[in-house]
């Protein structure tokens, strides 16, 4: 990916699904600890007698986030999730480099499913959630790496 998270990076979320012709209203998951994203591709071996090493192909490409926020039951963006969680719906999100209304600003696109939402309760540190996502079946809107070219995006 020709983009990094860090601490301009930024993570946004919509109730609201990529279809054509629809504009997003963004929030932003402020209360980010974390960000984790996993990219990768299937890999078969090859094994056969041609040549003296094993050979590898690639298939699909597996992409998830897992997203470690503060917890903060008001915040609209955590709503957003925990919603989608418990409903067992998609949601839009942006993985950004920088403010998602800046043009030049970078990032992954894409409509996800909220596969776990736990709230984990340890006594020695602060409340916190992880969420983990991963790209929705039900969409027909494939992960898309962008570039910003003009703001025309709402963000709350």
């Amino acid at each position: 990916m020709a983009y990094k998270h860090g601490l301009r990076g930024k993570f946004y979320v919509s109730a609201t699904l990529h279809q054509a012709g629809t504009s997003i209203t963004w929030s932003e998951v402020d209360l980010t600890e974390s960000i984790g994203m996993e990219d990768s591709r299937a890999v078969a071996d090859v094994t056969n007698r041609r040549g003296e090493f094993t050979t590898h192909g690639v298939g699909k490409r597996t992409l998830s986030y897992t997203v470690a926020c503060t917890y903060d039951p008001d915040d609209a963006a955590q709503a957003i999730l925990c919603t989608a969680y418990r409903n067992g719906t998609p949601i839009a999100v942006a993985d950004m480099d920088g403010a998602i209304a800046t043009a030049g600003t970078k990032g992954v696109f894409a409509d996800m499913v909220v596969t776990s939402a736990p709230k984990p309760s340890d006594l020695a540190a602060f409340n916190s959630v992880e969420f983990t996502l991963q790209p929705a079946a039900v969409s027909t809107y494939q992960p898309t790496f962008q570039t910003i070219a003009a703001p025309t995006t709402t963000t709350t």
